[in-house]
């Protein structure tokens, strides 16, 4: 099976959701021939689920893979290992056939970043990968590394280089736009986790011409700290930092639907 353990996923996610149809757990050593490894190298099958489930907001279905103590190893991070019975619980009670296989059209070649470097390549090819990746949890994994790979690593705004930090922003929402629109690169920024919430809330944006907007430049609403100015009203009218592929950068049209649909007007 090599290295790629989102096809790894592929076949531990329907072992999973057997097990918790059967209200029962899972050892590595029980899943480790299945997917032809060794029983310490499960845990980077079941990573790519642990990330789709704390994505799509869902009970952590790996938390039903415990080592011969009877609990999960030390790359799980989705609940408190002080409260599994709950997490596992929660797990039993869910209704999984509700939810497709996140990696169910991943062939042996598919991985969240091959997929990302297709779309980095050739933006336009958006509606054939989305094809494959059509899960939101998995098409937002597959958005963020299009962008983080676009943007360098950093933040188009501040320029932070964190990369547990960063964020795939969507220009126009998940919810408002077409499939191939949820995973085009030019329909996000890449942006650090205190960016992305004050553009998800309207407090800051970017106009059409690449420049970043902050809607209290003049500093009216509340007192600011030195941090809070550096933050945001010092990058009022800073052009952000742009992937160097200009056939990545934010589509004016999808800025222009944004700022449409929010406080903004029409900004240039």
């Amino acid at each position: 099976m090599g290295k790629n353990w989102n096809y790894a996923a592929r076949i531990v996610w329907d072992i999973l959701v057997r097990q918790a149809r059967q209200r029962a757990t899972i050892t590595y050593g029980e899943i480790a021939p299945v997917i032809k490894t060794n029983p310490r190298s499960v845990g980077r099958a079941l990573g790519p689920i642990q990330d789709f489930c704390m994505v799509s907001g869902l009970p952590p279905l790996t938390s039903l893979v415990v080592d011969t103590s009877g609990v999960p190893g030390g790359g799980f991070i989705a609940w408190e290992i002080d409260d599994l019975e709950t997490a596992q619980r929660l797990v039993f009670d869910f209704d999984w056939t509700e939810i497709p296989n996140p990696y169910g059209q991943f062939g042996e070649n598919d991985t969240i970043s091959s997929f990302a470097k297709i779309l980095v390549k050739n933006p336009d090819a958006a509606p054939e990968v989305f094809v494959k990746v059509r899960a939101r949890g998995v098409g937002q994994l597959v958005f963020r590394r299009a962008l983080l790979d676009a943007y360098g690593w950093r933040c188009a705004f501040c320029e932070l280089t964190f990369d547990e930090a960063l964020d795939g922003a969507h220009i126009v929402g998940w919810n408002e736009c077409t499939p191939a629109q949820r995973i085009d690169p030019r329909n996000g920024l890449l942006l650090c986790a205190g960016h992305h919430r004050l553009f998800d809330h309207a407090s800051i944006t970017v106009s059409r011409s690449f420049k970043i907007v902050y809607y209290d430049v003049s500093m009216q609403e509340g007192s600011y700290s030195k941090t809070d100015k550096s933050f945001s009203v010092r990058l009022h009218g800073k052009r952000i930092c742009l992937p160097k592929s200009r056939k990545l950068w934010p589509s004016p049209k999808y800025l222009a639907i944004r700022h449409g649909r929010q406080k903004w007007g029409d900004l240039p």
